[in-house]
Order: C-alpha cells, then structure tokens, then sequence
C-alpha cells in the first residue's frame, strides 16, 4: 500500500466560553482506499497563521509513494523536514498511525503493542476569574459539569486571588466535597512570590492534586523557590527530550505534562515519557483543547504511558460547540474512554467538517 494524496481542512469551532478555536484535519489518501486521520489541534496565533499550502508540500515530500507501515522511516524524515515539531508534525503523525491500526485491523494502541486501560480520568478546564462576574459564570459552569458526572477540574489562575476565593467559596458552598481540584495552573506567566501566596490562600478552599507551570518559564531562581515552599507535586509542559533530561537533572518538576501538539506527535511524546519514567517521575496528558481525533490521539497516548499517574487534561470533546466526528469521543463519569479501532476508532463526518470549514486567520 502507498499514500498518494494529502487533504488539509482548516475548521473553526467555538468554544462555551465564546472563544473561537482553529484547527486542522489531516487526511492521508492511499491507493487502497484507507484513509488516514490526523489532526492539528487549536492552531495558536503568534502574529501570523500556518500556511497550509506549504504544510501539504512538506507533507506530501515526506508521504508520496511511501508505505505508512515504515513509520519508523516516516517519523525520522518527518523530525528532519518538520523541524519545529508541534502541531503541524504531531497532525502528520497522528494520520500515518490511525493508518496503521485501519491497514491492520486494530487500535493505535495496540500498534504500540496494546493499552493498559481503557479509560483516563480527565479534568475539566475553569478558565481565568479575572472578575467577580467571571467568576460567577464559571460556578455556573461547574454547576452543570458536576450534573453531567464530571467531578474533577482544572483552575487557570489569572491574577486576581480575590474573583479566584469567590469562585471557589461558591463551588464549596454549592457541592462542598463532590468538587475535587486536579490543579492550579499559573501557565508559567506569574513571579514566584504571587504563586507562593496563590497557593497558600486557594488551598484552603480546595487542596489541589498538583500545582502546574508555578513560576515565569524564564525564572529558574524562581521554580527552585517555588518548589521549596511548597508541599504539592509540581507539573510543567515539556515538549522535547533536552527540557526532558534538564527537568530529569534538577528535580523542580515532579510531573511532566506531555501533549502530541506539544512534542510533535506519538514518538517523541513517548520518548520524554520514558525520560521521566527513567528519572522515577510521573506524567499526565496534557491538552491543546483538541476536536474528537486529537482527544482520541490523546487518549491513546494516556493509555499506552506506564507512568501515566495523574488525571489528564483532554476534554476537548466536552469544551466545544461543534466537532468534526460521525462517532465523536466518549466521557463517562469523569473518564474519557478510549475508543475501539480500528485506528483511533473515529470516523470523519464529512458534512460536519464542511459546516465548519473555515480559512485560517489571524485574530
């Protein structure tokens, strides 16, 4: 079998909260009719958008005329041609294994030789109270997730401790101890004595299974003080092995928080777990708010990660309005569950994706 076609459909879907969201959906064609899917999850804007045009001419250099089952040769000519990783090769990658597991008649994980689980608990994202007003919508919020069985979340942390205190002292006088905080997450923007205090004030409403991105990603002084005061595990994003090895070296960090959009797909994501496992630290799968393929993706990776011990971050099939899939990704009771392949186990509505097919834009 040879690939012989690539398909890039940039869609936009929007989120609860209002926000708009970009991606990309990766078709690999073959000429045996299989198709590969693939996607590149919540595209950000730093200025100026992805280029598609270019991303297909780079895809289809490293594809045409090859066998996806050589993706041992696929995955080492994609690191060469897509050097800068993230979404655009995790999208490639994603597409060459759910072609794999549809060629052989099985799941993505068990292209990896099988999973451990069949589910991965998941937090629920509580974006940035930097108002009472915000505040107030996102007890709402957890009001409705708590009646769906969704009882873990995650809370962004966006300065203001005061709207952060209304939020939770709401959440605890409506649910008390059926709300359980997976984090705080201080997104690697904040100075360390304001992580300090954040911390030590939003504890005592809700003690948080971790604590995440602690201190300014430039402030090494910092993460060590950061890590030294206080008691909880500490996660950070890592997407590449030598953040893998220097986390490993220091010690700061207790959990690495791995996306496929973060480190570029399957293989590298697997690789940095090992690091950790070799170092004895833990991992979670993180998330980039992913359609249905991308969480599935996602939860393949979760389910095939030994040292998976923490509850994961992919909940992007409960964030958005609209997906892309006919079999869109399952929840229960907390768990996103692995679907059954073959291949990641979704199937592409094609008259989904063009309801919302959408140019990128820069926003």
């Amino acid at each position: 079998m040879k690939m012989t076609s690539v398909t890039l459909t940039p869609v936009s879907t929007r989120r609860e909260t209002g926000q708009i969201s970009q991606h990309v959906i990766v078709q690999l064609g073959t000429d045996e009719e299989l198709v590969g899917l693939g996607e590149m999850s919540d595209v950000h804007d730093w200025g100026v958008m992805y280029d598609l045009e270019d991303i297909k001419g780079a895809y289809e250099s490293i594809v045409m005329g090859q066998d996806p089952l050589d993706w041992n040769l696929l995955t080492e000519r994609a690191r060469g041609r897509l050097r800068m990783g993230g979404a655009i090769r995790a999208g490639l990658e994603i597409a060459i294994f759910d072609l794999i597991g549809k060629i052989q008649g099985r799941s993505v994980a068990g292209v990896f030789g099988g999973a451990f689980t069949d589910k991965m608990r998941v937090c629920y994202p509580i974006f940035r109270n930097y108002s009472r007003e915000d505040a107030e919508a996102n007890i709402k919020r957890v009001d409705r997730r708590m009646g769906e069985g969704q009882d873990l979340f995650r809370l962004y942390h966006g300065g203001n401790i005061e709207a952060d205190e209304v939020f939770l002292d709401g959440v605890k006088s409506k649910h008390g101890d059926g709300f359980e905080l997976k984090s705080l997450d201080f997104s690697g923007v904040h100075k360390w004595k304001h992580v300090v205090k954040t911390i030590e004030i939003l504890s005592r409403y809700y003690p948080p299974i971790l604590c995440e991105s602690v201190s300014d990603r430039k402030d090494l002084e910092g993460q060590k003080e950061v890590r030294r005061r206080i008691d909880f595990p500490i996660s950070e994003h890592v997407s590449s092995l030598n953040q893998a090895y220097e986390f490993a070296k220091h010690r700061y960090v207790d959990i690495y928080n791995i996306s496929l959009c973060g480190a570029g797909g399957f293989t590298n994501a697997i690789h940095v777990a090992q690091v950790a496992d070799s170092a004895g630290l833990s991992v979670l799968v993180g998330t980039t708010q992913e359609l249905s393929v991308g969480v599935a993706a996602q939860a393949t990776f979760g389910c095939i990660t030994t040292n998976q011990d923490f509850p994961g971050d992919c909940t992007g099939g409960m964030l958005y309005e609209n997906d892309v899939a006919r079999n869109p990704i399952q929840y229960e009771n907390g768990y996103v569950l692995l679907p059954d392949g073959p291949g990641l186990g979704i199937e592409l509505d094609e008259d989904k994706v063009a309801a919302i097919t959408e140019p990128l834009r820069s926003r």
